[in-house]
């Protein structure tokens, strides 16, 4: 099915205000998720709603729960989630950030016990636009939703290992780099098994220690494990965001204990910088479009391709998208359908909601 972007918002604000989020609460939620969809990250987009309205319903996840400042000088806090929705959390300590950096140049902010925080990106993109350029770690302890493997293992071991760097430019276009540590994303397995699609290379050892490209391969019986990318550097890289982001927030690393499959807990470290108290923003903006246009001129690899900037193919597809219609794959509409029935939300409203919209 394909829906006209404020119209796929709209049913997901209805199934979060039918969980219990308030009308503010539900409106960042939907909207951070519609825009992951519209940015190319169907991973992050629609096909969370379920879990979270599950968590929810568990009581795992807090319907307008707001963090706690437990620590804070000129220049560094500690927040606690409160196991508060992350995009709430997430968008809260990225302003705190941001407003410390803008005074001191420099601010560390760390985040623990939030619910999932979606797609890093849009932080960083905030931040960004706000003139500063921020490095993120992200991890989920114990219970928590192990998926990899070491290097050289073949059990799940670590958490998947977000990471994100940005960059701003007066232009509007910061560099953005969003990724997992996995070689492929785990919201990008659950869709391409929503989708009984293959993935686009071996990358998980099944239970029984054969490489494949099967998402099914991750669920088992018995479960699999995801391959990091990179071999030890994807390794290390993860092993960073438990450092960082869990034994610096407080929360704990990913060790220990039985990992589950998704748990709806996220801690967070931050660090940003004001680019504009270390050098002269225009000038520096000037340089980066520079270096940008230098990089993309290379010749590229497939015919009538393009070599891209991190954070381009978000800023292209949202263009490309937010003209047209989102597609939701049907597996994950049933799944949207599922946590509307489990928020209380009438198949009439979301019908109403729909109208002639849906395609």
């Amino acid at each position: 099915m394909r829906f006209k972007p404020k119209t796929l918002q709209d049913i997901l604000e209805a199934i979060f205000k039918g969980a219990g989020s308030n009308a503010a609460e539900a409106e960042i939620i939907a909207g951070h998720l519609v825009d992951a969809s519209l940015s190319g990250h169907d991973s992050h987009g629609p096909i969370r709603a379920l879990a979270y309205i599950k968590a929810v319903k568990k009581n795992e996840l807090i319907p307008n729960a707001q963090p706690t400042v437990l620590f804070s000088t000129d220049t560094i806090a500690t927040l606690e989630g409160n196991h508060g929705y992350g995009q709430v959390i997430a968008r809260a300590a990225t302003d705190l950030g941001i407003e410390k950096a803008k005074k001191s140049g420099l601010a560390m902010i760390t985040v623990r016990n939030a619910g999932h925080i979606g797609r890093l990106g849009a932080w960083a993109e905030r931040a960004a636009a706000a003139g500063q350029a921020t490095l993120t770690f992200v991890n989920a302890a114990r219970p928590g939703g192990a998926q990899l493997a070491p290097f050289g293992g073949t059990d799940r071991r670590l958490n998947a290992g977000p990471i994100c760097f940005g960059m701003p430019s007066a232009e509007g276009k910061p560099v953005v780099l969003d990724v997992s540590t996995a070689s492929v994303a785990m919201g990008k397995i659950r869709l391409a098994r929503n989708k009984k699609e293959k993935l686009r290379e071996p990358c998980i050892v099944d239970g029984n220690g054969n490489l494949s490209d099967d998402p099914e391969a991750l669920y088992g019986p018995p479960p699999g494990a995801v391959l990091p990318f990179g071999g030890h550097k994807g390794s290390g890289l993860c092993m960073f965001t438990d450092l960082f982001a869990g034994l610096l927030s407080g929360a704990g690393a990913d060790y220990e204990g039985p990992p589950c499959e998704w748990y709806p807990i996220n801690n967070m470290m931050v660090l940003h910088i004001d680019v504009g108290t270390f050098a002269d923003f225009g000038a520096v903006s000037e340089q980066l479009g520079a270096y940008a246009a230098w990089v993309k001129k290379s010749p590229p690899q497939t015919p009538g391709g393009e070599v891209l900037m991190p954070g381009e193919y978000e800023r292209l597809s949202r263009e490309k998208r937010g003209a047209g219609l989102i597609e939701v794959d049907d597996t994950t509409w049933k799944q949207v359908m599922e946590a509307a029935d489990l928020a209380g939300v009438p198949r009439e409203t979301i019908d109403s909601l729909m109208g002639s919209a849906a395609a």
